[in-house]
């Protein structure tokens, strides 16, 4: 009973982090499976796609029942989920290949170098500029689709906190069209990576349930919070989140 209620609270936090900074959940997600839940790595890597790709479909639903499309940008979630279908696949395989240690090291790194460029003061936007379709970028959007899919193969995350810089610092977005836009990209990402991993074999589908109900509360939290907070305090958030918990996994990995 105990696991199934920190199950239950690791889902909320999750959902609430998803819905403030567009990613990021699955950066939570994976440790607490591992270190408060005691699961290995491969179902803890499974469990989380399942929680992170609902939290962000429910997610991207909520940005679009009160956004619409201004937000929201389908054709570059779905041009860079697509891009990164063989990616996904690719990084499914490696994820069965490479010792449980090394990929939790490699995890931790990466989250470090995304954080870094995040923590710098953000570049000056233009309020009402617009974003070019994905046919005129379709090189970078093809390459970051590939990239974004083979790490959320390796790793079990939905690549939100890569997601987010990608779209921002090198395609442009503010921040909120960014973390909105993340979640389509996240969605079929996991839905993808879970394809991959079918049949689903090793999971709890008790903790599962409770997981997915504590991230469909935290995301619809996280939404109604998310529009009253600047776009420098989300940026700012998100990159320490990343900071604290990439420490912490590399600390782990290395004892």
């Amino acid at each position: 009973m105990a696991s199934f209620f920190v199950a239950l609270a690791i889902g909320l936090t999750t959902g609430l982090i998803l819905a403030l900074v567009g990613g990021g959940g699955s950066i939570l997600t994976v440790p607490a499976l591992l270190y408060l839940l005691g699961m290995s790595i491969g179902p803890a890597t499974t469990t989380s796609l399942v929680v992170v790709g609902a939290n962000a479909a429910f997610g991207a639903w909520r940005v679009y029942r009160r956004n619409g499309l201004s937000v929201l940008r389908v054709d570059y979630g779905v041009a860079l989920g697509l891009s990164g279908l063989i990616g996904t696949q690719v990084g499914n395989w490696l994820n069965h290949t490479l010792p449980a240690q090394v990929t939790l090291l490699g995890f931790a790194l990466l989250m470090l170098a995304v954080a870094i460029p995040m923590l710098r003061p953000p570049r000056l936007e233009t309020k009402n500029a617009e974003i070019s379709k994905p046919g005129a970028n379709w090189l970078k959007v093809g390459l970051i689709g590939l990239g974004l899919g083979f790490l959320t193969g390796l790793f079990g995350v939905g690549g939100g906190f890569l997601i987010v810089p990608a779209l921002t610092l090198l395609l442009g977005f503010p921040m909120r069209q960014a973390s909105a836009t993340s979640l389509l990209v996240i969605f079929i990402n996991s839905l993808s990576a879970l394809l991959g991993r079918w049949p689903l074999d090793g999971l709890d589908w008790g903790l599962l349930a409770a997981l997915l109900v504590g991230g469909v509360t935290g995301t619809w939290l996280g939404g109604n919070l998310g529009h009253k907070l600047a776009d420098k305090k989300l940026r700012q958030i998100f990159a320490w989140l990343v900071v604290i918990i990439g420490v912490y996994i590399a600390w782990q990995a290395l004892k």
